[in-house]
């Protein structure tokens, strides 16, 4: 009897391992869904925005608009090897992971459009301008510093080109599944005319397919 009980148990304990391992989470592309790697529901894979970022530069600088642009800007400046320079906004999070490191994807877009060699990217304007390019100027101050090596009024170059975005997101419940969609969200912009010039809209996602026992 004893033995009949213990192997009873024994079925009722992998019923349960059963159930609770059919609950999974999985990532997907919408537009390529036989594409699957697991993480957790909620969450943002680093290395899926570092993809999405490579992919958004490689996307921008092959674009036909693009082209169109840069061959109108290299007639502008009668120079066949000239480059525009462009400001890139940091990009925002707009999801409800917190600890996506919205700073490393910015540089690893950053890095991708100068690796194009159709761009260059100014840090000297924008929302995120950084402070260094003030505190720099400010050494013409300070008797301590050869005046010769500072930096000169008038030689900061704007940018011709506006780049911003960010990370976005949107979540659906059924009865049968909870999938969470995020978009990685760009557009690029000409600041002399305000023209919106490329956009970009790449979706990736999880979906948790309930199993058994429940969630």
């Amino acid at each position: 009897m004893k033995t009949i009980m213990l192997f009873a148990a024994g079925l009722v304990a992998a019923g349960l391992a059963a159930g609770c391992s059919s609950t999974k989470t999985t990532t997907f592309d919408p537009t390529d869904p036989g594409a699957n790697t697991a993480r957790a529901l909620g969450t943002v894979s680093q290395a899926e925005c570092f993809m999405a970022a490579r992919a958004a530069a490689e996307n921008a600088m092959a674009s036909p608009s693009f082209d169109r642009f840069l061959a109108q800007y290299r007639r502008e400046k009668g120079d066949t090897l000239a480059v525009p320079l462009m400001q890139v906004g940091h990009l925002q999070n707009k999801t409800d992971d917190p600890n996506l490191q919205m700073g490393l994807v910015t540089d690893e877009l950053c890095t991708a459009l100068l690796n194009s060699g159709k761009v260059e990217v100014t840090l000297a304007t924008g929302r995120d301008a950084s402070a260094t390019f003030s505190e720099a100027r400010d050494l013409r101050k300070d008797d301590n510093f050869n005046q010769s090596t500072v930096a000169k009024k008038g030689r900061l170059e704007a940018p011709r080109l506006s780049l911003e975005g960010g990370i976005l997101w949107n979540r659906v419940d059924t009865d049968g599944e909870k999938v969470q969609v995020y978009s990685f969200n760009l557009k690029l912009a000409d600041i002399d005319t305000g023209k919106v010039i490329w956009t970009y809209n790449k979706p990736f996602g999880t979906k948790k397919i309930k199993g058994s026992f429940g969630w």
